[in-house]
């Protein structure tokens, strides 16, 4: 279960079971067996919408990539660093670090991706190194979320932009790795928080996150929770033209939102990811001089660094394991990202030559109302937001918990048009009540699975006046053979 969500878990009988063999969502389900699927022929095939303005070669290795997508409102940015040896080598491919810039409390300059080249010494510190390093723009206080604005959602939609446009332009346009082994994040301070953000919410993307002194639990400590959270967001979200409850909503009103985007709620996610943080505790370190010792700079690493105590015990509690650097004395400055990258690059490079496949099992929790992740497709017909919980999800089934309607649609698992004994088990108290039908897969090798899970809840989880036993949860179990 989520963080803070000790609630007594209430299991109904179902109302009733569907089963069926076609579905909408079966045609958005990624190949989990196919990893390294032949290479898109389209930017528009990968990522509608998404245009390339302008291409400027900085020199050999560094490209300024100026684009338009529906997702945003405003021309965006993203340097492309290739590996110094990248045209010598017309056939290698290479995987790729997607890195996060950090915000800041001032008005969007649109430059803020250009930060790690400029300050973060990474040009030479990649020099030797076989890989692509993508740097996106993300606005100087984006949140690298898709802005709630009020509950009307629209631009700025970073998450969209970043993952389901630049990623996939990035595989279509460079000789990539392009499956999870190949591509890892980093990012410092905001960007930290971005990193384990799109880590725990795409975690069949990324198989590597590595975060220097960020947010990496925005429910933890009380300085960015609760009303103070909405506060210290909106001081940077401002600088892009919104108010301080823009990018999720209001801490009070819409904490779903919020947990719905903090990598403690979504810990579990992260099982299968290689993780790394670093973080001082505020307090003057050895790499400080005068111009990096300040009010702020000591204010917000004593902040994260309680963020990452949060963070962590999270991972601890769910047996996730993490390389943690908590170095003590060092304040919120480039000097102390400068040494995290140099220690954590040969540790990102070392987890790019794993082979392993993906998990024969795999769990996923979020409070979106459908999703796609490990080549599973699901979407809840439900009145309000809530978690729900796919897990020990493979190739002879699933448990899902949640309420209202669910359809899941398998990944290609089985022989294309092929019948299979699908039970649905509904779970009452230990007692067990089952239905059992023939599916058959599609033409595609996928199953689809309409589930009635029991009564759609009526009160959001978490609003105000919200309490455990306003949310039920059912939880039924799925065997196909």
């Amino acid at each position: 279960m989520n963080k803070s969500r000790s609630k007594t878990i209430s299991i109904l009988l179902i109302a009733g079971i569907a089963i069926s063999s076609l579905g909408s969502c079966s045609s958005t389900v990624t190949n989990q067996v196919n990893q390294n699927l032949p290479l898109p022929t389209t930017a528009e095939t990968v990522s509608p919408g998404l245009k390339v303005i302008s291409e400027v070669h900085v020199d050999t290795r560094l490209e300024d990539l100026t684009m338009t997508t529906p997702a945003l409102s405003f021309p965006v940015s993203a340097y492309v660093l290739l590996p110094t040896n990248y045209n010598q080598n017309p056939t290698k491919r290479y995987p790729v670090i997607y890195v996060l810039h950090g915000g800041s409390p001032g008005p969007n300059t649109g430059l803020e991706y250009r930060e790690w080249i400029d300050a973060g010494a990474i040009v030479q510190d990649t020099a030797n190194l076989d890989v692509i390093c993508v740097f996106p723009q993300a606005g100087s206080g984006g949140w690298y979320t898709n802005w709630f604005n009020n509950g009307k959602g629209g631009s700025p939609e970073w998450e969209t932009f970043h993952v389901d446009q630049l990623v996939p332009y990035v595989d279509q346009t460079y000789r990539t790795i392009s499956n999870r082994n190949g591509r890892a994040l980093l990012g410092e301070s905001m960007g930290g928080y971005g990193v384990m953000e799109y880590a725990s919410r795409h975690p069949d993307l990324f198989g590597t996150a590595a975060a220097f002194s960020g947010a990496v639990d925005i429910g933890n400590p009380p300085e960015i929770a609760g009303p103070k959270a909405s506060l210290i967001v909106g001081i940077m979200a401002s600088g892009d033209g919104g108010t301080p409850t823009s990018p999720f909503g209001s801490f009070e009103n819409n904490e779903i939102v919020w947990r719905n985007h903090d990598p403690a709620d979504l810990v579990q996610n992260l099982k299968d990811t290689n993780l790394y943080l670093y973080c001082g505790n505020g307090t003057p370190g050895p790499l400080d001089t005068p111009e990096t010792v300040s009010d702020f700079s000591k204010g917000i690493e004593q902040i994260v660094y309680e963020s990452n105590l949060g963070f962590e015990e999270q991972l601890a509690a769910y047996h996730i394991p993490a390389f943690i650097d908590n170095y003590g004395a060092g304040t919120h400055s480039w000097p102390y990202w400068r040494r995290d990258l140099i220690d954590v690059l040969p540790r990102i490079m070392n987890d790019f030559k794993s082979t392993k496949p993906w998990p024969n099992q795999v769990t996923y929790t979020t409070a979106d109302s459908s999703f796609s992740q490990w080549g599973y497709s699901v979407s809840f017909q439900r009145k309000v937001s809530e978690f729900a919980t796919l897990s020990e999800a493979g190739e002879s089934g699933f448990n899902l918990s949640g309420s209202g309607i669910a359809v899941v649609t398998t990944p290609t698992f089985y022989p294309p048009t092929s019948n299979h004994s699908v039970a649905v088990t509904a779970i009452v108290s230990n007692q067990h009540s089952s239905e059992t039908q023939i599916v058959k897969s599609d033409s595609e090798g996928r199953l689809t699975v309409t589930i009635n899970l029991g009564p759609s809840n009526s009160i959001t989880e978490y609003s105000p006046g919200w309490s455990l036993k306003d949310t039920k949860v059912f939880q039924v179990k799925v065997t196909i053979k």
